[in-house]
């Protein structure tokens, strides 16, 4: 139960801290645990290996600013600590089997419609 307790607690920083850089190490120091023990005690309670749940995070998170805003895909995935806007892209469409630009432009043409059907 601790353990389960510290991983939450834990998984509530990181989703605070999303737009800093966060490695095993980072987080490991922050838990009070050593990188391995961590990782293992990670993913045995959440069944994501850590650095798997930070990059599902943030692309979670970036898809919800693709859909609320018009800023660029480019700012977005520096935001979130992609390395470049091809690694944000190339991950996003293995997370979610579509581009950013394709993921915005389907939401924005769902909320065009569905306020359209609300009137």
């Amino acid at each position: 139960m601790f353990h389960t307790n510290v991983i939450n607690q834990l998984t509530n920083w990181i989703e605070d801290n999303l737009q800093e850089p966060l490695n095993i190490k980072t987080v490991a120091s922050r838990s009070g645990y050593s990188p391995w023990h961590l990782q293992r005690m990670f993913k045995s309670i959440t069944g994501y290996p850590l650095a798997s749940y930070i990059r599902i995070q943030r692309l979670n998170n970036a898809a919800s600013e693709l859909k609320k805003s018009r800023v660029t895909v480019a700012d977005i995935a520096a935001k979130y600590q992609f390395d470049s806007q091809q690694s944000f892209c190339r991950a996003f469409k293995k997370y979610f089997a579509t581009s950013p630009s394709r993921y915005r432009r389907f939401s924005l043409t769902n909320q065009s419609s569905g306020s359209a059907n609300n009137q």
